[in-house]
């Protein structure tokens, strides 16, 4: 946007997200361990028992699939593989469309029975496949340290489902826009906009670049952020800031009545949640609920007026709810950096120090 270029060259690590201009993306390299890779593959998935599998490889391996997946199919002819696809297309999901032998595609639903092994290291691309693909079980496969190891993120979930809670007790929303990129954006913010006003909660759209401790610590009247950003941003788990951050989706399972409140998986991709996606769920208006938080233990009532009776007592709330955060800000101590437009003095611009913090040109030996 700021160069007004017609297109991107993004050399590296990718998450495959859509943008509003043509991309041409070129991957990582890394040498694989072939015959380590199938030595780990026959030890422990055994070919005569005709185990469902569906084998995923990181993308930094793509130079040198071709070799891995033909030996991955004379062994287990009647299983799947996880195939790295740059254009936009049926069943694609993370930039990865599954095919059998026969180059067939499948939906994520027709492997959820199927045992899932993914070729590379640990990181948050695996770290996503893990909580939003559905399978029996999921395996790491690590060449380079020559092992297979199970993936169990239990403690990950227990904490994600007390978000889901927090968010419930929550009466001001922060939605924290970290990523501009694709038309898509427009729309998660819109619909986190709508959760917020059925449920008679007040929502504010943060833009602070690249967030941090500090920058959200000038908020302290937001209760919870719902950070729209790529899939793989790491600072969902980050347990530094002053209030919580939480994936669109968990906005949805505590605001959206109409969706399953116990649920076996996540999304991470705000992008399934919208309309003609495979996890859209329509938001109905909720009139009047009541119930108990399990973190307080103490009573939610939420009382809204009906879309029918909805007037200028509704608008002149809505304006009352920004005047008030604007009253906030002016009541504090310190509100950042102040021109004070005529009551500086003007002086003349002086020489300022040169140097290194040691030793100042103008200071003493």
């Amino acid at each position: 946007m700021h160069v007004q270029g017609d297109a991107v060259i993004h050399y590296g690590h990718t998450c495959f997200t859509k943008t509003n201009i043509p991309v041409f993306t070129v991957l990582p390299k890394e040498s694989l361990n072939i015959e380590v890779t199938k030595k780990l593959l026959l030890e422990n998935f055994d070919t005569t028992e005709n185990k469902k599998l569906c084998l995923f490889y990181g993308a930094e391996y793509e130079h040198c699939k071709d070799e891995v997946i033909s030996f991955y199919f004379q062994q287990y002819p009647d299983c799947y593989v996880s195939q790295i696809e740059i254009e936009d297309v049926p069943n694609r999901y993370s930039g990865r469309v599954i095919r059998n032998k026969r180059n067939d595609t499948f939906s994520l639903e027709d492997i959820k029975d199927s045992t899932c092994v993914y070729i590379g290291t640990r990181g948050q691309t695996v770290f996503n496949f893990t909580v939003s693909i559905p399978a029996t079980k999921w395996y790491l496969l690590d060449p380079d340290e020559n092992c297979i190891s199970s993936l169990e993120e239990t403690t990950w979930s227990k904490r994600r489902r007390f978000l889901v809670e927090k968010c419930k007790d929550a009466n001001v929303i922060g939605i924290l826009v970290c990523k501009l990129a694709g038309e898509q954006t427009k729309d998660i913010i819109s619909r986190m906009k709508q959760l917020c006003k059925v449920n008679g909660k007040k929502s504010y759209i943060i833009s602070v670049g690249k967030p941090n401790v500090a920058k959200l610590a000038n908020f302290p009247e937001i209760d919870i952020y719902v950070m729209i950003a790529c899939p793989e941003n790491d600072l969902y788990s980050n347990r530094d800031f002053y209030r919580p951050i939480v994936y669109p989706f968990e906005l949805e399972v505590a605001l959206n009545s109409n969706r399953e409140p116990y649920y076996n998986y996540h999304i991470t991709d705000y992008d399934e949640l919208l309309p003609g996606k495979r996890h859209y769920c329509e938001v109905s208006h909720i009139k009047e609920t009541t119930d108990v938080s399990l973190i307080t233990g103490n009573i939610r009532e939420t009382k809204i007026q009906s879309e029918e009776h909805v007037g200028m007592e509704l608008v002149e709330k809505q304006n009352w709810a920004l005047e008030s955060i604007g009253s906030n800000l002016q009541s504090r101590s310190w509100t950042g950096l102040e021109q004070k437009l005529g009551e500086t003095e003007v002086t003349k611009a002086e020489e300022g120090r040169k140097g290194i913090p040691l030793q100042y040109s103008n200071e003493p030996e």
